[in-house]
């Protein structure tokens, strides 16, 4: 032992001598920086400059200092403050940080700071400190507070937890720590005031007003309510909506459903929404699983209902009646829930068991709906018969004629008063139909053949329009108001929509059986009178010889004018007598598919175009070229597509040879001259004097409008004696100055009192004037005479 305390005494000698003696060579500095620079180079030392380049720090003494430093700072440190404290690059403090990070468990590097085991201790004592105070804390504030992430902190304290931290996390909610006695407090009071609780409460009202933690109130709740310790149910989850009911209530409102639906037989989703349940739909399929329910869009009705439902609805159509379903039902049923269940019964019903359902709620068996159709069967008969007496079947609407006459009178009314009076001349002076053809529709001799129908019968047609748009037409009944009207006066006994509906269902059946009860009777009535149609073919074709004739007897007085006159005269013909001939023609094709009008006069362009597109192709083509010549300025043009279409149409043409001429002239003549002992109308009186003049002189008939007689009175100059073209004259310009007085009285009517006065002393004393001569332009045809000068 001695021995070795001397040696050990002996090399502290040698150390001593050895730092006192003097160095008897010496390296320079730049040396020494050559050397260690050299040895950097090999690789043979590992060093790093400080930041100022004055000294050398080995990577071992950076890692000392950072665990000092560490150590100094109470286990946490950010690496940015390293770098002034061992000023070195902050890339060596990282790079030596994160080897102590690796070999040290006890250092963490979180968010560029080194954290070591004994700071979080620290950290976990001050955080039980404050736990134990406050009875919980969040994450979110400890992160706030310390600086820290919150995924770092959870996993820190948690391995602290009942070691140092004495409380415990919320497995519901990660980023709260409670105390024990925390948990039992709020346990405490939740359970106290949810005890207390009698009624639906929503929970989130509770949270507000006493301050509870959600996720521990939920946890807490769920726990009570499982383990029994709480009579209720939460409906909703853990959700803003979630309410608790208490056992109590449940069993009060349970009784209740049971009961009002064990009296009625049906539950209101309404009812149910009032006591607090918020999916009644699904709480009545949860309360009754084994009940046979039905479920509409506001309540559910239980199979006892039903059964009353399906019960009754199979007697009434048995029975052949009729049943108001609502009526069977509570009346808090909508319509259409009252539907629904009626759809659902009538599928249920037995496939044989044939029924209507009307207004929703209206059952309605086919022995009923037959009975109702039955009503009209007599009616149908009655009409058809008075229908087949008064006409033809009809193509040609009422509608479509009034159209037509609607588009007349309205091009009619642009024309001024003395065109229309003129007009009105003219009319007086229209071709014959029968014998003697002429001027004067008014007095014309008929071979007529049926005569018009009734008011009554033409306001029937009028109220209906015919649908029919196919080859076959369709012939109206009844309108809808008039089907319901019927139906009230033989039902009284039903409602009024029913009676509605009834109408609806029942027009267009009624309708069609209508068209067979008309062709019947039409066919039955052709079949039993092949004499009286072989009597209408021969009056046809006797009507259309004579307007033939009439028409070229018209065209040889017509050539006696110059061009223009010819020209109006020829227009003024195509337009009356030429287009009743081929209306005539139009009305016969039609009657052959049991489509024909009663006044083939009224027909117009637009029903002739609607014929053709109905004819068949062959005879189409000359019948359009036909209706196109109308529209012409030739008669003689007219005549040959009349030759054409008369040969398609096969109907024989009588023409007429000098002694029928003869006594069509004669006819023509006795016809106007009647017409001129009875008119008054001073228009008329000029326009009938001058065609019968023109007759007289020319012995041959003119067929002329108003507005042509001043060029016929032209024309009888020189043809009849002086004075009277003279008295023909004068007559003529009063009758001129007339229709202009009546025009402007029509015009002014709110004009001065005095300048009214004046045209009304200047009107009397044309009127007077015309009055006076009138009797003398009469007899200029009445009277016994003298042959005209041309007969001279």
């Amino acid at each position: 032992m001695a021995a070795a305390w001397e040696e050990i005494r002996r090399l502290a000698a040698d150390f001593q001598r050895a730092q006192f003696a003097e160095v008897a060579h010496r390296l320079s500095e730049r040396n020494c920086i050559e050397i260690v620079t050299k040895l950097i180079a090999e690789k043979q030392l590992e060093v790093v400059h400080t930041l100022d380049g004055k000294e050398y720090v080995t990577p071992a003494q950076i890692s000392r200092e950072i665990r000092d430093e560490l150590h100094v700072c109470g286990g946490r440190v950010n690496i940015v403050d390293l770098q002034q404290v061992i000023n070195v690059d902050l890339l060596h403090i990282e790079n030596r940080a994160n080897d102590i990070v690796k070999s040290e468990k006890t250092i963490q590097l979180v968010l560029g700071q080194l954290i070591n085991e004994s700071y979080l201790d620290q950290l976990a004592e001050e955080i039980n400190d404050k736990l134990q105070e406050t009875g919980q804390v969040t994450i979110s504030e400890l992160c706030k507070a310390y600086d820290l992430p919150g995924d770092f902190l959870i996993q820190a304290l948690s391995r602290r937890l009942g070691r140092i931290i004495h409380g415990q996390l919320d497995q519901e909610n990660r980023g709260v720590i409670f105390t024990e006695a925390f948990v039992s407090r709020h346990r405490a009071r939740i359970r106290g005031l949810f005890t207390a609780i009698t009624r639906p409460t929503p929970v989130s009202n509770l949270i507000t007003r006493y301050g509870f933690q959600e996720h521990l109130l939920y946890s807490v709740l769920e726990e009570l309510v499982n383990t029994g310790r709480l009579k209720g149910t939460v409906v909703g989850g853990r959700q803003d909506k979630a309410v608790f009911v208490p056992d109590i209530y449940a069993r009060t409102q349970s009784n209740w459903v049971d009961s009002f639906f064990k009296q009625n037989g049906y539950l209101e989703f309404d009812a149910l929404y009032r006591l607090g349940i918020p999916d009644p739909a699904g709480y009545i399929k949860k309360r009754y699983k084994s009940t046979q329910l039905l479920f509409l869009r506001a309540a559910c009705v239980g199979q006892e209902i039903v059964d009353q439902v399906e019960a009754s609805v199979e007697e009434a159509i048995s029975s052949g009646n009729w049943i108001d379903v609502a009526t069977l039902l509570p009346s808090s049923l909508s319509v259409d829930d009252v539907g629904i269940l009626l759809q659902q019964v009538m599928r249920s019903l037995n496939k044989n068991s044939s029924g209507l359902v009307f207004s929703d709620t209206i059952v309605v068996s086919e022995k009923f709906l037959s009975s109702c159709a039955d009503l009209f069967s007599g009616m149908m008969q009655q009409k058809a018969e008075k229908e087949m007496k008064n006409s033809p079947v009809n193509l040609i609407t009422e509608e479509d004629l009034k159209q037509a006459s609607g588009l007349e009178n309205s091009f009619a009314n642009k024309k001024d008063k003395k065109d229309e009076r003129r007009k009105k001349a003219t009319e007086g002076s229209g071709s014959t139909r029968g014998g003697g053809g002429g001027n004067a529709r008014e007095i014309k001799i008929k071979k007529t053949k049926k005569k018009g129908r009734k008011d009554a019968d033409s306001d029937e047609e009028s109220q209906a329009t015919s649908t029919g748009r196919n080859k076959q037409p369709e012939f109206p009944f009844m309108s809808q108001e008039e089907i319901q009207d019927v139906l009230k006066t033989r039902m009284q006994d039903c409602p009024e929509e029913l009676i509605t509906e009834l109408a609806e269902h029942l027009i267009r059946p009624l309708t069609k059986t209508y068209q067979e009860v008309v062709r019947s009777v039409f066919m039955s009535s052709t079949s039993s009178s092949g004499a009286s149609r072989r009597q209408t073919m021969k009056d046809l074709q006797e009507e259309f010889s004579n307007l033939y004739n009439n028409i070229r007897l018209f065209e040889k007085g017509a050539k006696h004018f110059a061009d223009e006159t010819q020209t109006n005269l020829a227009k003024h013909l195509l337009k009356t007598v030429c287009t009743d001939i081929t209306n005539l023609i139009f009305n016969f094709l039609a009657s052959d598919s049991m489509m024909t009008t009663e006044n083939y006069s009224t027909i117009t362009s637009e029903v002739r175009t609607k014929i053709l597109g109905k004819l068949p192709e062959d005879t189409r083509g000359p019948l359009t070229k036909l209706h196109a010549s109308l529209n012409g300025k030739s008669v003689e043009d007219f005549l040959s597509c009349l030759d054409s279409a008369v040969d398609i149409c096969g109907i024989m043409v009588k023409k007429g040879d000098k002694k029928k001429e003869r006594q069509v002239l004669f006819q023509h003549r006795q016809a106007l001259i009647e017409q001129l002992k009875v008119t008054e109308d001073p228009a008329l009186v000029l326009h009938l004097t001058s065609v019968l003049l023109f007759q007289f002189s020319t012995h041959c008939m003119l067929h002329a409008p108003g507005r042509s007689v001043p060029q016929i009175i032209n024309f009888l100059s020189g043809k009849i004696p002086e004075d009277q073209h003279s008295l023909l004259v004068k007559y003529q310009g009063l009758v001129v100055k007339q229709l202009i007085s009546q025009t402007k009285k029509t015009e002014h009517g709110d004009s001065d009192t005095t300048d009214k006065l004046e045209e009304e002393e200047g009107a009397d004393t044309i009127r007077k004037e015309l009055q006076e001569i009138t009797n003398s332009i009469k007899d200029l045809v009445l009277r016994p005479r003298k042959s005209s000068v041309t007969e001279e």
